[in-house]
């Protein structure tokens, strides 16, 4: 190709010759130099000859020296920008910030050295309740206002066991201290002894302020909070909520706070004592909660039974039974392990 290019390059110019081959020009000189002899000849490094060092290269013992000092005590959580301030401000100088990173990064030290804040994964939340008042779940939820921008705020404690409402409140502000008194006002209206209950909520600034901690030591209340952004972690406040605001009375703006206040009141003792709920075998929260359920659910038998004596065929001379509520409510309940 070298020939070729040759015998082109004195009609057309090197480099059209050698773009037409394909070639760089700069290879082509290259190779035309090598073979005239005119280059010089490349210095072996298996001569056993040591390289010359520029003259700014530190020598071995000051390179340990330098790495010595950035992993002293002191230093070995600093940045080496701020070691080297800091050796400065004594009259120090051992060397540069690139250097003092290429000495790190020749020891494999380059790695974050400060400690910083290590996030720590948070497990998924596991409550149980298998009777009334061991486990509840509280969250706020926002109301539109009069005006936009104005907001209502809903404080809602539910039971996860009856899904009852245990206690609600409306305020104007998103504030520990309206969830405090709720809390307590419930706990104290249900008649919960100490350290038989687990309150579990979203980690909103109001659910895990230090003042609520102190309240739940104070009643002995166990405190359950969600992971991070996880809506999943508290699907029964999340329900109630949707059910409150699916309404077909609920209003599109909340004229002022009283007539929220007269609103959810109303929901309130509609969802507790008429709302057929199907978590609960489409029983009434009240019921559940009141222990009433049982009687309830033999009613519905009778008549189902009566219906079975009736009329067997209609029923394919399967007696039916009337649905009961679970045993156990659960937030995220571990997976039954099989055995193999």
């Amino acid at each position: 190709m070298n020939d070729s290019i040759e015998a082109w390059a004195p009609r057309v110019g090197i480099e059209a010759a050698c773009r037409a081959f394909g070639m760089s020009p700069r290879t082509y000189n290259h190779r035309r130099q090598a073979a005239e002899g005119r280059l010089a000849p490349r210095r072996s490094r298996a001569s056993g000859r040591p390289r010359k060092l520029p003259a700014w290269t530190l020598p071995d013992e000051e390179r340990d020296q330098v790495r010595a000092v950035l992993c002293e005590e002191r230093f070995a959580d600093l940045a080496p920008a701020q070691v080297y301030a800091t050796l400065l401000d004594e009259g120090r100088y051992l060397c540069s910030i690139s250097t003092m990173y290429r000495i790190l990064r020749e020891h494999d030290l380059i790695h974050e050295r400060r400690r910083g804040h290590r996030r720590r994964g948070h497990g998924a939340p596991v409550v149980a309740a298998s009777a009334p008042n061991q486990a509840w779940s509280w969250d706020i939820s926002r109301l539109r206002g009069p005006v936009p921008r104005s907001w209502f705020y809903l404080y809602v404690v539910l039971d996860i066991y009856s899904r009852k409402i245990v206690g609600w409140s409306i305020d104007t502000v998103e504030s520990d201290a309206v969830a405090r008194r709720l809390i307590r006002r419930a706990c104290e209206r249900e008649g919960v002894d100490a350290d038989t209950l687990v309150l579990h909520s979203d980690r909103g600034a109001q659910m895990t302020s230090t003042s609520m901690a102190e309240l739940l030591e104070d009643l002995g209340v166990t405190r359950s909070l969600s992971r991070p952004r996880t809506s999943n972690d508290n699907p029964y406040s999340e329900a109630n909520f949707k059910t409150a605001k699916y309404r077909l009375d609920y209003p599109a703006r909340f004229e002022s706070l009283e007539g929220a206040r007269t609103w959810m009141r109303r929901f309130a003792a509609w969802y507790n004592t008429e709302h057929y709920h199907s978590g609960i075998a489409h029983l009434h929260p009240a019921d559940v909660h009141n222990g009433t359920a049982g009687e309830v659910v033999a009613a519905r038998q009778h008549v189902l039974d009566e219906a079975y004596a009736a009329n067997p065929d209609r029923f394919r001379r399967r007696r039916p039974h009337a649905a009961k509520p679970p045993t156990e409510a659960w937030i995220n309940r571990p997976a039954i392990q099989t055995k193999s």
